[in-house]
């Protein structure tokens, strides 16, 4: 590519009607204030890289920016890297404006043949679909490139926005639901509305904003990878293997190919902005396929749930439609937020945090389980890591009893776990808290599902059976999960806090625990009845009898699935988890455990011969493998 140098220019007419389009123009503050730091070189960075789905509002705020610049003294320039260049001359306080810059087949050469020989004074903010490649995060760029990942427009600026454009408040409010924050979605169903004075269809507004973010990019052939990516929480290769039954590879490379889907750990997801968009075009064109489709991933999550995979119950809880449950039990694929363990150091940030709002004493009881061994501490952590609301669970068979004595609640709720017998197989949600903003004092909302599920995902037991769970009287949305997920209100265990109610609420899930109480959600919703799961003891005899056998795993009971492959590994997993946990702790569970696994797991060892290879009689041979059997039925049932 050859740059041609441009000329600076005084103000024109052009200039002055772009202006006064973008003093239109809503939100994006953060990015804004970090431009105009840059440009005020208050900052080291002089390379901004915008990037975000088409749709995203990259053009309006590049727009904006450089109105910004205009208004600070700076001569803006614009680089079309598509063969009409105008780069500009190296003298003098210059921003040039890169768009499409991923586009751009040698991104070295833009680096090294052109920036690199701009002025020191000089900035430059490229903007594309795609992330930076590998290039800007090395040799010294990482140190003057600074990375924008455009997200939604807040429920704030989405109405602000809507009402600018002229939409009434009682339209606004249920545009900007159906819009997710995509400034795309939001302009084409305000011009919708405003052509024909009725709000167009969910399906309409979806077409339209698909021909826009995936022009040129779409294929018949992928079709169904599409559909079930705008579903899952991530699509990965064995995701897609399961359940369509391919060869994953050249699907799940299309599908990285996308410039609205981003790579997150070891799958793909579309970019939160797009998702929406892309789920109501698959709704629309086919609710019964849609069903289908809904269908087999709930198996599969289910599946890969009974199996061991801890995070498949996110999987599961990202399919249930229900808004309620979606705001109390939610993990994104792609989060603003991580959630960790707790930190050195965590405790004393939060006490700061904590300490100028009303709830300290609330607080001084819950930082007591911050370094306690038994307990399971989430904290969540904005970009910076720095912590934005925490979780606190504990089973209570599990805890010290020491650390009871200062707090009044979690002794009750551990007493309320014991009354039921359940000491074992409870969760006690001690404390889930969003801390307020340091300048707002306000807190996010979309917070509180992601530590509930990160809370869920690490309780020291594979599936939970009760969740104790404790909710302000004045939070309506905490109480509702609680009900929704089936719970009940503990008459006996309720205080007062800071001056606030606190009320209890515990919750069954059933003999199948959190993973059956997913699986059964999502297909109440879709309408199916979901299968009976009240597995005996005598059936987990007979799938161990049977467990070489895949025709008789397959139909067994302890089986799921949608084809008999499916069904036979989830068998198999099902008791060699149950051997896992019901076998362990002792020599002599390790014997049992020895006895299992050559009689049933890998050969169909005679007796005499395990008999002889433990050196006992046959007597306390079938003893011990009775033993062995009970305790897995025993598991197996428990978690059913």
């Amino acid at each position: 590519m050859t740059f041609r140098p441009g000329a600076d220019h005084s103000p024109t007419i052009g200039d002055w009607i772009a202006d006064q389009r973008d003093s239109g123009f809503v939100g994006r503050s953060t990015e804004l204030s970090l431009f105009r730091s840059v440009l005020q070189g208050e900052q080291k960075a002089r390379v901004l890289y915008i990037h975000g789905p088409g749709g995203c509002g990259k053009t309006a705020l590049l727009n904006a920016m450089r109105a910004l610049a205009r208004q600070l003294g700076r001569a803006t320039y614009s680089l079309d890297i598509k063969g009409h260049e105008v780069a500009p001359s190296p003298p003098g306080l210059s921003v040039t404006f890169v768009d499409d810059a991923d586009r751009y087949p040698d991104p070295d050469a833009l680096r090294d043949d052109w920036l690199k020989k701009l002025p020191a004074s000089a900035v430059v903010v490229l903007a594309g679909r795609r992330e930076p490649d590998i290039g800007w995060h090395r040799s010294g760029w990482e140190h003057v490139m600074v990375e924008i990942r455009l997200a939604g427009l807040s429920a704030q600026d989405s109405h602000r926005l809507l009402t600018q454009l002229g939409v009434p408040a009682s339209v606004a409010r249920y545009i900007r639901r159906k819009a997710a924050g995509s400034p795309l979605a939001l302009v084409m169903a305000a011009r919708a509305f405003l052509s024909g004075g009725t709000s167009a269809s969910e399906s309409d507004i979806a077409r339209r904003v698909m021909a826009v973010v995936g022009n040129g990019e779409l294929d018949p052939r992928f079709h169904q990878i599409l559909h079930i990516s705008a579903i899952a929480r991530l699509t990965t290769p064995n995701l897609l293997a399961s359940v369509l039954d391919i060869d994953p590879a050249p699907a799940f490379t299309w599908l990285a190919e996308r410039s609205f889907v981003e790579r997150v750990g070891p799958g793909l997801a579309p970019y939160a902005l797009v998702r929406p968009a892309l789920r109501s075009l698959y709704t629309a064109d086919g609710r019964e396929q849609d069903r289908q489709v809904l269908r087999q991933l709930c198996d599969y999550y289910y599946h890969r749930a009974t199996a061991g995979d801890s995070l498949a119950a996110a999987d599961l809880a990202y399919l249930i439609d229900s808004p309620v449950i979606r705001w109390g039990f939610r993990l994104e694929a792609a989060s603003r937020y991580r959630a960790t363990g707790a930190r050195r150091g965590d405790r004393d940030l939060i006490d700061a945090r904590m300490s100028h709002h009303d709830l300290a004493d609330w607080w001084n009881l819950s930082r007591l389980y911050f370094e306690d061994p038994g307990t399971t501490v989430i904290v969540a952590r904005d970009n910076n890591s720095a912590p934005v609301g925490y979780a606190i669970g504990f089973v209570p068979a599990r805890l010290d009893g020491n650390i009871l004595t200062g707090d009044p609640i979690g002794a009750a709720c551990v007493a309320h776990a014991h009354d039921m017998v359940a000491a074992t197989e409870t969760l006690v949600w001690r404390d889930t808290t969003v801390l307020p903003r340091e300048s707002s004092g306000r807190r996010p909302t979309d917070l509180y599902g992601h530590l509930n599920m990160a809370l869920a995902l690490r309780a020291p037991m594979p599936n939970l059976r009760h969740a104790i769970i404790l909710a302000f009287g004045r939070e309506s949305r905490v109480h509702a999960i609680c009900r929704e997920a089936g719970g009940r209100l503990v008459p006996k265990l309720h205080w007062l806090v800071n001056g606030r109610e606190v009320s209890c609420y515990h919750i069954d899930w059933g003999p199948g625990g959190f993973h059956s109480a997913e699986r059964d959600l999502v297909y109440r919703e879709l309408q199916i009845v979901a299968p009976n799961r009240q597995t005996t003891a005598d059936d987990v005899r007979e799938a161990l009898d049977g467990f070489l056998s895949d025709h008789a795993l397959a139909d067994s009971p302890l089986a799921v699935g949608t084809n008999d492959t499916d069904r036979t590994a989830s068998a198999r997993a099902v008791l060699r988890s149950a051997a896992e946990f019901a076998l362990a702790g002792s020599p002599h569970a390790a014997q049992l455990r020895f006895i299992v696994d050559r009689r049933f797991f890998t050969t169909r060892e005679p007796h005499a011969r395990l008999a002889r290879a433990l050196m006992v009689s046959r007597a306390t041979y079938f003893r011990r493998l009775e033993e062995a059997i009970d305790r897995i039925a025993t598991y197996v049932v428990s978690q059913q």
